[in-house]
């Protein structure tokens, strides 16, 4: 058996990034940009009403107020969208609306609010500044200026830039798609009867939402049973795929198959069982360039596998630079006996209290127990030597979702 840091080690080795492609701007959400967008234009292109009101002169406002209003001619009415022949000079005021073009000749816009109107005429109640109320060219982005760089995560605000600059697709590196095969005699399919001796199938499921979680494409294969025929079929299936992903028939089993079948279709096994607890029968390969994980069938174990060690490799082959959850210490609440040999990853409830962290058992440890993996907000890392570690000393988590504070 290897150790957890060297099987992480060897996975990140082995997986590369995607290659570059291009898509529409909305699908490009959460990839990471693969080259710098640099504009060809200003933000805002044109000088622009920040409200509605009316662009003057802002000399002539100088010493307006509501008890001595300066009163100008209102000779036009510039609406967002157009543009004005008229050209503002001392004495004159046009009617603008926010995003309308300033024009020429204006230097300030005074609020609609700090105005009364009569027919023709507008009074002004406050004194402007030159500039107030203005939105000039380029202040939010100069023509030339990079203003994503790569390897930067699109967001919202990215998604509101490109469109800005008219970019209607854009270069990315793209989501993998991951060919999710579940093994086993005894698997049935969600909304099918359950027969005595059978079990649904869950890992395809919770694996499938931990792709989509971390941005990748999950790509469901269904059960395969037992038998060389019947996992080579699926495994050929799966090449389309950027990964493949396994669970259950990695360990030494009579039935325990899937081992043997990946490697003689050419797989290159780098490594087979981990030093760890849940989880030690993971097995790890590269076949055609493409990473291939076997996991353990049962499910808490194969839940925990993936977050250590395919998540990771899902977002390197995104281009993402923050591989691993958050790692914070925390205080025990409680004693954690364990036989010494393996790391433990123990399923607990992390919270915070007065800037400190607690984090308490999320409940039984067994392999094949799904539900702590729902109550449980952290893995408390519990190194391999440690028979025993006491009831407030401190241990490593890897945080799954962050705890609030009490």
């Amino acid at each position: 058996m290897i150790s957890p840091e060297e099987a992480k080690s060897i996975v990140l080795n082995e997986v590369k990034t995607l290659s570059p492609c291009e898509l529409d701007i909305l699908d490009s959400l959460g990839s990471v940009l693969a080259q710098d967008v640099v504009s060809d234009m200003d933000i805002p292109p044109f000088d622009n009403s920040a409200m509605d009101g009316f662009a003057v002169k802002a000399s002539d406002t100088k010493g307006a107020s509501k008890e001595n209003p300066v009163r100008l001619k209102i000779v036009d009415d510039q609406p967002a969208g157009r543009v004005t022949k008229v050209v503002v000079t001392s004495g004159v005021a046009v009617k603008v609306m926010t995003g309308a073009p300033i024009p020429k000749g204006a230097d300030a816009v005074i609020r609609v609010e700090d105005t009364q109107t009569s027919g023709e005429w507008v009074y002004i109640l406050q004194e402007v500044k030159e500039g107030q109320d203005i939105r000039l060219a380029g202040e939010d982005v100069r023509k030339g200026e990079t203003v994503i760089r790569s390897g930067t995560v699109i967001g919202p605000s990215q998604i509101g830039i490109l469109a800005s600059l008219g970019k209607s697709k854009v270069m990315v590196l793209p989501r993998p798609s991951v060919a999710i095969l579940c093994t086993g005699d005894e698997l049935v399919e969600i909304d099918e009867p359950l027969p005595m001796g059978k079990i649904r199938d869950s890992n395809s499921y919770s694996t499938a939402a931990q792709v989509i979680a971390c941005g990748a494409r999950p790509v469901r294969l269904g059960i395969a049973r037992d038998t060389v025929e019947s996992i080579s079929a699926k495994l050929r299936e799966a090449l389309h795929c950027d990964v493949i992903v396994t669970t259950a028939g990695v360990s030494v089993g009579e039935h325990d198959i899937v081992k043997d079948v990946i490697e003689d279709l050419g797989a290159e096994l780098k490594f087979w069982r981990v030093a760890q607890r849940p989880g030690m029968p993971l097995a790890f390969w590269m076949f055609k360039g493409k990473p291939v994980f076997g996991l353990p069938g049962n499910p808490g174990a194969s839940m925990i596998c993936f977050e250590e060690y395919v998540r990771p490799a899902l977002l390197k082959m995104m281009g993402r630079t923050k591989l691993f959850r958050p790692e914070i210490e925390a205080v025990l609440t409680q004693d954690i006996k364990k036989k010494p040999g393996r790391m433990h990853y123990v399923r607990v409830r992390v919270e915070r209290k007065n800037g400190e962290y607690y984090a308490t058992s999320a409940g039984p440890q067994g392999s094949g127990i799904l539900k702590t993996m729902s109550l449980a907000n952290g893995l408390a890392l519990i190194p391999k030597d440690a028979p025993l570690i006491k009831a407030g000393e401190k241990v490593k988590v890897h945080l799954i979702d962050m705890p609030e504070d009490h």
